[in-house]
């Protein structure tokens, strides 16, 4: 299909569960869905509304930004939302991190790309990737097994 030629790794088999995925394990879907409800539950506690995907994908790039509280264009906000999609994809190894630049912002490497699963695959494995970031970046979550 196209696909002859590129040097990109092909697409291992889906494995929703990142910690899951480095022990070889595969976790319910069950299971994932209670975590990202219990994420949800936990930031609507703490910020007194229930974000959709997008609000945590905001919450996970300002986190990794790191900058502070401060005014966003919508051109910046946009860069916020890819910043947090290579993080949280950085878990299961589709991004890594590759330093910031004079201005602070983070810049990732591509190291496969997650363009040959369904949106809805893609959005599974993000949703498992920023639980397992909530669980390492905020010692409160860590209350899901």
């Amino acid at each position: 299909m196209g696909m002859e030629g590129k040097d990109e790794a092909p697409i291992e088999p889906l494995r929703l569960d990142i910690r899951a995925q480095r022990r070889n394990v595969q976790v319910p879907l069950n299971e994932q869905a209670r975590e990202w409800q219990a994420l949800l539950v936990y930031l609507e506690g703490k910020f007194m509304k229930r974000p959709d995907m997008n609000g945590v994908l905001f919450l996970v790039g300002l986190n990794v930004l790191g900058l502070g509280p401060q005014e966003f264009s919508k051109e910046q906000k946009q860069d916020l939302l890819h910043i947090a999609v290579c993080e949280l994809l950085s878990f299961a190894e589709f991004y890594e991190f590759a330093g910031r630049d004079d201005q602070g912002w983070p810049h990732y490497k591509v190291l496969r790309s997650p363009q040959g699963m369904s949106l809805a695959e893609q959005e599974a494995v993000l949703r498992a990737c920023a639980v397992e970031y909530f669980k390492e970046a905020d010692t409160d979550f860590n209350f899901i097994a």
